[in-house]
């Protein structure tokens, strides 16, 4: 098969979501040239919002009825953007029947470039990492129109430091030794540190924060597992849950293993933690990178979360639960499968307005009928494996988590649980949520619930206790977009009401390196200086002589105010 025509039918199977990227080109049989497949379709979906708008203004598909959409941005991909062209016969008709055009195709490539504010070779800078596009679309009868500039922020390298192997401290010196430069606070307003710089995050005190685009693959701290390279919205499910010493831990949909690594650090490899996945596939590099990562209580299984028995010893020992189940994915702005996601909504768009004389109004208003449908059917999904976890007889906690930026998957999940389960759960309250992270729960999308959550100080209360990151920047938050909630078990004699508006700071202050130290190895370190002070006091009164552990490699439970940890994206 003609090598166009085969990464033609790869897009197209990509835009109706029959595959990976990887599988379809790397893992496909049928593939013979593989590496220069899997990079011209990776190539051409990262530049699918510049070949796009060439493709609309040139009218390319109307003066040329055989070119199918997919093999056209492939053909004017290496057209615009490789120096050898299109690399088939000059006899090939469809070849030819881009090449009649090219001069107005380059014209129009230089336009699209300067309009969505593209750096060079028609790349708008950070689109290769697909950060947010703020897009907006004015729908005419046959025609989309681009009408909102792209943000253009590209996200900052996050980095968790592995405390099974070493300190912050020891890293920080060791990169410092390599001739970066530490700030001893992150740059104001948030932005991605400069070239060559770094600084330690100002909410988890385990995590380092590099410019975008460090490459630390080959690093001698990242080869042998001490270094973990991972988005900083992931690490709040497990900062969250906080499993103290020896608990017995599920991770119930656990693959890659990032979370369960974290776990397992700040469980200081105590207890035991059962992580469940289907894929196999997936599980095995939950084994490799746990193994990498020195984690010694974490016993893999290859099954569904929502079969486990309950009854078995070791379940009924499992205290706390992290689950982030299957989601929509909308909050992810760095991955190539948002990638694919970003070009199949924009396929299925395409081919409504090509093939509609009416603008696709009524196709449109169907497409948005399937995507409601299925955000309330993984909505569903998300309730089920909550509620089962719940039915463990002795868990106590239960952090849920998505990175999703659909109420429909968060705030809603959490009004179903709630009206399903209060007043045996509630909420965790912000003061053990993230209590100084800004961004919480939307008031908006949380639901009524008899008994609890009747007026709007009462959404606000539930919100407040939620926690959410915004995608992207300069609006977001300098990462991906996440939600996560925590419920806690209602004890005999504990009150099952919602916890007061939290009235303590709202963003985490800027804090001295030596305040950092003296966090929690699991947390935000949000405890005051004056309250520290007086606990060592007290400390010296009990037992003179003794001393404290260095925080920055003990692995205890949360402290009064809250405490977290990280994970790794690595695929």
């Amino acid at each position: 098969m003609n090598f166009y025509k085969q990464a033609a039918d790869i897009l197209d199977r990509l835009g109706k979501k029959e595959g990976s990227i990887k599988g379809l080109t790397l893992g496909n049989a049928e593939v013979t040239d593989k590496k220069r497949m899997y990079a011209v379709i990776c190539e051409t979906l990262k530049h699918n919002t510049t070949l796009s708008l060439v493709l609309q203004e040139s009218k390319l598909l109307t003066l040329e009825k055989k070119l199918t959409r997919s093999l056209a941005l492939l053909l004017l991909h290496d057209l615009l953007l490789q120096s050898r062209g299109i690399q088939a016969s000059e006899a090939w008709p469809m070849k030819q029947a881009v090449m009649r055009h090219k001069a107005r195709l380059k014209a129009e490539f230089v336009k699209a470039k300067i309009k969505v504010g593209a750096k060079k070779d028609g790349l708008v800078e950070g689109e290769e990492e697909r950060k947010l596009w703020n897009m907006s679309f004015d729908w005419t009868l046959s025609t989309m129109h681009v009408t909102t500039i792209p943000i253009l922020v590209l996200l900052p390298r996050y980095v968790r430091v592995n405390l099974l192997m070493m300190s912050p401290q020891k890293v920080i010196d060791a990169f410092i030794a390599d001739k970066w430069e530490f700030l001893p606070a992150p740059p104001s307003p948030p932005a991605p540190p400069g070239p060559n710089t770094f600084h330690r995050d100002e909410h988890l005190d385990f995590m380092l924060v590099f410019p975008p685009k460090s490459d630390l693959h080959l690093h001698p701290l990242y080869t042998s597992g001490v270094l973990i390279l991972q988005d900083k919205a992931s690490c709040f499910p497990a900062a969250i849950l906080s499993p103290p010493k020896n608990a017995y831990v599920i991770d119930g949909c656990a693959a890659p293993g990032n979370k369960t690594s974290q776990l397992a650090m700040g469980m200081g490899n105590s207890g035991k933690i059962i992580a469940c996945d289907l894929d196999l596939r997936r599980l095995n590099i939950l084994k490799r990178l746990t193994t990498k990562a020195g984690c010694t209580n974490i016993t893999a299984l290859n099954t569904s979360f929502l079969t486990l028995d309950t009854s078995e010893p070791d379940n009924k020992k499992v205290s706390h639960i992290l689950l982030d189940p299957s989601c929509s994915g909308s909050g992810i702005i760095n991955r190539l499968d948002h990638l694919v996601d970003a070009y199949a909504e924009e396929q299925e768009q395409a081919t409504i307005l090509e093939t509609t004389t009416t603008g696709g109004a009524a196709e449109r208003a169907e497409a948005e009928a399937k995507k409601k449908e299925r955000l309330l059917s993984l909505g569903e999904f998300q309730v089920e494996c909550v509620t089962k976890a719940m039915t463990f007889p002795n868990v106590r906690k239960v952090s849920y988590s998505t990175c999703s930026i659909y109420a429909e998957e968060n705030e809603h999940v959490v009004t179903t649980l709630l009206q399903n389960h209060w007043p045996k759960w509630k909420l965790s309250p912000r003061s053990r949520v993230l209590p100084t992270w800004h961004r919480r729960g939307y008031p908006a999308d949380v639901g009524d619930i008899p008994g609890l959550v009747e007026t709007d100080e009462d959404r606000a209360k539930v919100a407040d206790c939620l926690v959410r990151a915004v995608p992207g920047g300069p609006e977001g938050d300098l990462m991906n977009g996440f939600f996560v909630a925590c419920f806690e078990r209602v004890g005999k004699n504990e009150n099952p009401a919602l916890a007061p508006l939290w009235k303590g700071q709202a963003i985490g202050g800027k804090r001295t390196h030596d305040e950092m130290d003296g966090s929690s190895a699991t947390g935000e370190g949000t405890v005051s200086a004056a309250k520290k002070k007086k606990n060592k006091k007290k400390k010296k009164k009990k037992s003179t002589g003794s001393e404290g552990k260095d925080n920055d490699t003990a692995h205890g439970s949360q402290g009064e105010a809250g405490a977290e940890e990280g994970e790794e994206d690595e695929e």
